[in-house]
């Protein structure tokens, strides 16, 4: 008997999870894949490049998509049941809300798992090399993709005309930039010669500027300064040229499990700032509860007493309600743990926090079978509003 409900209650759940998986992932990625696609289309970026960028991209929305979709599985899947009575016939059998929520809690716990190690291992792997797949693109087009005779408009905030270029491309004879990048002012620089580097070790691109001017002014003074140098050396931001595809991650979420324990206690030992570090480690395992949290928080709301619900719809609200609120809780507590108002430990896991003791709390009422306050208040409203409603048309009729 324990068999066969566990294998019910998981089968039902498993087709709306992975459902909400493609949709939650998909709305993430749909802004990343219209720039993604710009890239083929204007900067002539090959598909192949494109398409192992978008799979380096997946693991950071996954570690958020799996848990809501957890959620979305267990409200739909169960909703489903309660609607056609068969909770109620469970219960008839003496199927107490515990016994349904193991075998949920059996998926959630793997869930959590996948989640951690998305968020140990992929992701921060993940990320380190999409920095350097960006960093491959930029060196292997920014120099061969500059046409003579034309202003290259490629970086954003930045105009490059060159006279010629020498083949292969890396060297450049009578360039001009044109730098916007800073709001106040905006700088110009001609060189006679320029050369393309690249730093491996930095992951970083630059010009290398020889016998030329830098022309500099003030938005908002008149003038201008004007400086002669024999070289300069000017770098290009390529993450941002690049940026449609994936804003680059720096610091502790490209790093490992390891390597970031090691940073901790190593700026710890010089008296610096771990803030970042100490945020990105708590978050990491605070995302991997989360699909536990979300699995007594589904099972609840599903059994507890209610006189009526729409499966699809009402478990569709709900999710998106619950998800709602513990995303803006993620957001306050970031907020709150950036500016040091709260403990770290406390900022980051305010949002399991919160909604592991609303789920408790209606897990209570659905083992008490006791409907919530709120929701005999508004049937008791809806009543009275029905009441008063048929004797208005009594007294019109």
């Amino acid at each position: 008997m324990k068999r066969i409900l566990t294998v019910y209650l998981v089968r039902e759940i498993v087709a709306p999870l992975l459902l909400g998986l493609i949709a939650f992932t998909f709305v993430l990625l749909i802004g990343r894949i219209l720039k993604l696609v710009e890239l083929v289309v204007t900067r002539g970026v090959p598909f192949l490049e494109i398409i192992k960028l978008f799979g380096l991209i997946i693991p950071t929305f996954l570690e958020m998509t799996v848990p809501m979709a957890l959620l979305l599985g267990i409200l739909l899947g169960l909703g489903r049941l309660s609607s056609d009575h068969e909770i109620l016939a469970l219960k008839a059998t003496g199927v107490s809300p515990l016994q349904i929520l193991w075998p949920i809690a059996a998926v959630a716990l793997c869930i959590s798992c996948l989640t951690l190690a998305l968020t140990m291992i992929v992701r921060p792997a993940a990320n380190q090399a999409l920095k350097k797949e960006i960093y491959n693109i930029a060196k292997n087009r920014v120099g061969t993709a500059l046409k003579e005779k034309v202003f290259n408009e490629d970086l954003p905030n930045i105009l490059i005309y060159a006279d010629e270029v020498i083949p292969p491309g890396n060297t450049s004879q009578g360039v001009l930039i044109v730098d916007r990048r800073n709001a106040s002012r905006e700088t110009v620089i001609f060189g006679r010669v320029a050369l393309f580097l690249s730093d491996e070790e930095n992951n970083s691109l630059s010009l290398k500027l020889f016998d030329g001017t830098v022309y500099e002014r003030e938005k908002k003074r008149p003038g201008f300064s004007q400086t002669h140098f024999n070289t300069y050396d000017f770098k290009l931001d390529f993450d941002e040229a690049l940026a449609p595809a994936q804003k680059i991650e720096r610091g502790p979420k490209e790093m490992s499990l390891r390597r970031l324990i090691k940073a901790i206690r190593t700026k710890e030992e010089r008296g610096q700032q771990v803030l970042p570090e100490l945020m990105e480690l708590q978050q990491r395992f605070s995302f991997s509860v989360a699909p536990m949290v979300f699995a007594l928080l589904g099972v609840s709301l599903v059994m507890v007493p209610t006189r009526s619900r729409a499966s699809r719809s009402w478990g569709l609200t709900l999710s998106l309600f619950w998800l709602l609120v513990y995303y803006a809780l993620l957001t306050l507590g970031k907020a709150l743990g950036e500016r040091q108002i709260l403990p770290v430990v406390v900022a980051v896991w305010l949002p399991n926090t919160v909604v592991a003791l609303a789920a408790a709390y209606l897990f209570r009422k659905a083992v008490l079978e006791s409907p919530l306050l709120v929701q005999i208040k508004l049937e008791e409203a809806s009543l009275y509003l029905n009441r008063r409603f048929a004797e208005y048309r009594r007294r019109n009729s």
